[in-house]
């Protein structure tokens, strides 16, 4: 999908919540015998299960609209290819719980073959709304990103330490929750912090 032709419209980032693990106020599936739990220096995601992903939020988590959400992430371990990323405007049936494939979102992401891509969930499939694609703005390896994911009406943006990496336009969802996700076989990633911002 081509990159959109409009100039995004300037949105001032209001904070709402954070997130830096040094407790578990907010809620987050907590398990490390599962695929998500707290550990020393972040939240670590495991997506063991071969095809499958990790998607997973917290439980005290408002939905926005207009929403900015900074990460940053590092791989830990697994086999080449993987990825990490953030959803947004998570549907209210969608379990965000580290188990569960289904549901309806917007997921962005970057990969340790310095890869960028934007997706939909839409219930048992992707919609590819930019499809993974280089980018020299992407740590490779196991070297930290920062990922700044901004929704703004129809505008979807991928910034990737500090350089817009992907955008893509795209109407169908327009509120919902934050969440995090870890994709590719044997993939593990640990998120170091998160930080959510409406945009007014």
């Amino acid at each position: 999908m081509a990159l959109p032709t409009a100039t995004p419209r300037a949105a001032t980032p209001v904070p709402v919540w954070e997130a830096s693990f040094a407790d578990n106020a907010r809620g987050w599936p907590d398990d490390p015998r599962s695929t998500a739990w707290i550990t020393q220096g972040g939240y670590q995601l495991s997506a063991l299960e071969p095809g499958q992903f990790v998607a997973v939020g917290p439980a005290a988590n408002p939905p926005l609209g207009n929403v900015q959400v900074t990460a940053r992430f590092h791989k830990v371990g697994g086999p080449p290819g993987g990825g990490y990323g953030i959803i947004v405007r998570a549907q209210p049936r969608t379990a965000l719980d580290g188990m569960s494939s289904g549901g309806a979102y917007d997921e962005r992401e970057a990969g340790d073959r310095g890869e960028v891509g934007i997706w939909r969930r839409e219930g048992d499939h992707w919609v590819d709304l930019v499809a993974w694609r280089p980018s020299a703005a992407v740590h490779p390896g196991s070297a930290d990103n920062e990922l700044v994911v901004r929704a703004l009406g129809q505008q979807l943006t991928l910034i990737v330490n500090g350089v817009v990496a992907a955008q893509a336009e795209d109407a169908t969802l327009t509120s919902g929750t934050v969440g995090v996700f870890v994709g590719g076989d044997g993939n593990q990633a640990v998120l170091q912090q998160l930080r959510v911002e409406r945009l007014d």
